[in-house]
């Protein structure tokens, strides 16, 4: 199967469920140009591309997770994945990840597994480094915030160590919220792909993860429709940021 050509490059999508798809960051890449080819783990797990086929490919946006990177034993499909970004990393080609997705890339760049000093849910605070700035991917972000941090929208228990060589761009109270892996890896811990309806569908079937968590449902439904607008227009600015470099790899530029 091929699914490059000349004129049309590809992006490979990791879906690992089916909630949490790739939302707000799907019409960036297709203005781009690009072609979006899923994988879908859990209902189509031997559609992944193997290793070798990844060539065929511009770039990789692995998506959020109800697993997690420690139960990799329990889920074929995971040791595949991660040697894919493995693999990407070795050829530079442009890899985005968010949540597990962030997790994932940075095992797959040698770093320790930890759960989160703090359970995240909803809407939190995160502080952008000066190295964010200057990114060429997050630099949208910090582009849209007067103090140096932004609002974000959270779903996770685990985290990661820093992977050796990284570039820290986010954080928020020692957890690693946004990081440069390589020339060409970005993970963001926080999920900027979600849009209004996804977020609320989130609250409204976790009400007791968030209450679990000292997070008040009820207000980060307000929050989420407070947010939406701003938060939709800065998926799209990283997601043609992230486009522009996949069309970067592609043109060997």
């Amino acid at each position: 199967m091929t699914h490059t050509s000349a004129n049309r490059p590809a992006v490979l999508v990791v879906l690992h469920d089916v909630d949490d798809n790739l939302n707000e960051l799907a019409a960036p890449l297709a203005e781009a140009g690009l072609r979006i080819v899923m994988w879908d783990v859990q209902r189509d797990p031997d559609g992944a591309p193997t290793v070798d086929e990844l060539s065929q490919f511009g770039g990789i946006v692995s998506l959020g997770a109800y697993a997690s990177v420690r139960d990799e034993e329990k889920h074929p499909w995971m040791a595949h994945e991660k040697r894919l970004l493995a693999r990407a990393l070795d050829l530079e080609m442009p890899v985005l990840g968010l949540c597990f997705g962030s997790q994932l890339l940075a095992a797959a760049g040698g770093a320790a597994f930890r759960t989160s000093p703090k359970s995240e849910y909803g809407w939190t605070r995160v502080r952008l480094t000066d190295d964010a700035a200057s990114d060429p991917v997050i630099a949208p972000l910090a582009h849209t915030s007067d103090d140096g941090r932004i609002a974000a929208f959270h779903y996770h228990d685990d985290s990661h160590e820093l992977p050796d060589g990284a570039v820290l761009l986010g954080e928020t109270d020692g957890i690693i919220e946004a990081y440069r892996l390589g020339s060409a890896a970005w993970g963001l811990q926080f999920h900027l792909e979600v849009g209004l309806a996804t977020q609320l569908a989130w609250i409204a079937g976790s009400r007791q993860h968030f209450a679990r968590a000292g997070v008040n449902p009820t207000e980060q439904e307000e929050r989420s429709h407070e947010q939406w607008r701003h938060y939709r227009d800065q998926a799209h600015a990283v997601g043609t940021a992230f486009a522009a470099e996949v069309l970067r790899y592609t043109r060997g530029s």
